[in-house]
Parts: C-alpha cells; structure tokens; sequence
C-alpha cells in the first residue's frame, strides 16, 4: 500500500533528486519514495537480532571443560 505525504527538505537536496529523476526519466515522486525505501531497509537491517557464534579452540565440549577444572563454579554445591 501506498500513502502519500508531504515532505520537507533543502531545495539543493531537492534539485540533486529532482535532476537525478529527470535523466532517468521517473517522476520526482517515484525518486523520493525509492529514497526513502532504501532508508527503511537500512533501518529494518539494523534491528535484526544478532547471534555470534565461537570457536574455543579446544575439542572437548563444555561438560567436560567444567569437570576437569574443580574450582569452576558448577563443581561446587548450591547447599554446603
């Protein structure tokens, strides 16, 4: 969907989209909007979660790290 609004913006800025759109030959409108497309799509990118991901350079697995080291947290007891 569509919806039209107003926008205010520098007349340089606007004579830089507006000769942009002329050469290519698409309305100023049609311009603007792509504009602003990309902005969103900037903005939806942004807020994507991000999971990193980690080697330990060790090939046992995290139990066994745990175990063979008696002070880690998880070898002592919750009650004494």
């Amino acid at each position: 969907m569509e919806r039209r609004t107003t926008v205010t913006a520098q007349e340089d800025d606007l004579a830089v989209i507006a000769t942009d759109a002329r050469l290519r030959g698409i309305a100023l409108s049609r311009a603007i909007g792509e504009l602003v497309s990309e902005r969103a799509a900037q903005l939806r990118q942004r807020r994507r979660p991000r999971l990193g991901t980690f080697r330990s350079g060790s090939t046992m697995g995290i139990a066994a790290l745990m175990e063979s080291n008696p002070d880690a947290p998880a070898a002592q007891p919750f009650r004494s």
